[in-house]
């Protein structure tokens, strides 16, 4: 099984109207909920596959149970846990059919004690070590809510990582760097998530390469680091894989990354060669940045897109 970790999932409210008229009424054309937030996508991505995927992390109030219900509806188990400061997070993102154009407002979530903490810690230990649902990949992403530290990510993989679970951490800013001492099988950042962490300019395509192999250098197994319409690049410490996207028209990039991800890791559990779970995850997130709003990509879609990737070995 692939699991998921969210901290900070989110129902995502998309909206879309033909024009926003801001200081007037706008009408809505069309509106529809879905469960949201890095972790949960990719579990989204790999139950669409056909694989099987549990999805761990904080839930709070009426929206959490909201949120529980519709990861349920997709099929996707789920084991949260409940806390009691605050509410499940509510994402709005606004489209302007006209222009393509989004408004995104994101809730900030629930705060989290440290023992609450320690409670999903201890689930991920129980349930992670064996039996029918044993884990081989556990997938940690998102934002970290109020109430937790920075090195958050850094503690849960450590613990585990001791069980022997492979540990993928997608997320930016201090909770990447904090994350990466813990020196997860992979890492996911795009360009500007890239950025941050080095705290250098990505410049030419080099630039990507040598900070990638940087950041192998300290530990990490895996750095992919996708770039939207631009060549994307798998980094390792014996390879090097460039990826060249299809052409496609953006509808929203929303959940490109975490589409990745899933269908990434999916291939690898299916046995396939790095190279080709490459080529799935950039069809993935191609696919998806087609479907409007935080949608995930469709089976169609990803099958489209996965014969007109190119990825070829350059080191």
């Amino acid at each position: 099984m692939i699991a998921t970790v969210t901290l900070n999932p989110a129902i995502d409210h998309n909206i879309e109207v033909d024009e926003i008229r801001f200081d007037d009424v706008t009408k809505m054309k069309n509106s529809f909920m879905q469960p949201g937030g890095k972790g949960i996508n990719v579990s989204r991505v790999i139950n669409l596959l056909g694989g099987p995927t549990v999805a761990y992390g904080f839930i709070a109030g009426r929206e959490g149970g909201q949120l529980s219900m519709l990861l349920a509806e997709e099929g996707i188990l789920n084991s949260f846990i409940a806390v009691k400061g605050g509410s499940t997070r509510v994402n709005v993102i606004v489209t302007e059919r006209t222009t393509g154009k989004q408004i995104r407002m994101n809730g900030e979530g629930p705060r989290v004690e440290v023992e609450e903490l320690e409670l999903l810690k201890d689930r991920l230990l129980r349930f992670g070590k064996g039996g029918p649902c044993a884990v081989s990949f556990m997938v940690f992403a998102g934002s970290i809510p109020p109430g937790l530290p920075k090195n958050v990510y850094s503690y849960l993989i450590e613990e585990v990582q001791s069980i022997g679970i492979r540990c993928v951490l997608d997320t930016d800013g201090d909770a990447l760097k904090y994350g990466i001492k813990a020196k997860p099988f992979m890492i996911k950042p795009n360009t500007y998530e890239l950025e941050r962490l080095v705290d250098k300019k990505v410049e030419k395509d080099e630039d990507v390469v040598e900070y990638a192999k940087a950041i192998v250098n300290m530990g990490v197994e895996i750095v992919a680091v996708t770039r939207g319409g631009k060549k994307a690049y798998l980094v390792g410490r014996d390879f090097v894989f460039e990826g060249i996207p299809p052409k496609i028209k953006v509808v929203s990039a929303v959940g490109s990354g975490d589409a990745f991800v899933g269908a990434f890791l999916y291939a690898i559990y299916m046995g396939k060669t790095l190279e080709e779970a490459f080529k799935w995850g950039m069809a993935a997130g191609a696919a998806t940045a087609m479907v409007p709003g935080t949608g995930i990509m469709t089976l169609d879609l990803f099958g489209e897109m996965l014969p007109l990737v190119t990825v070829s070995r350059i080191e």
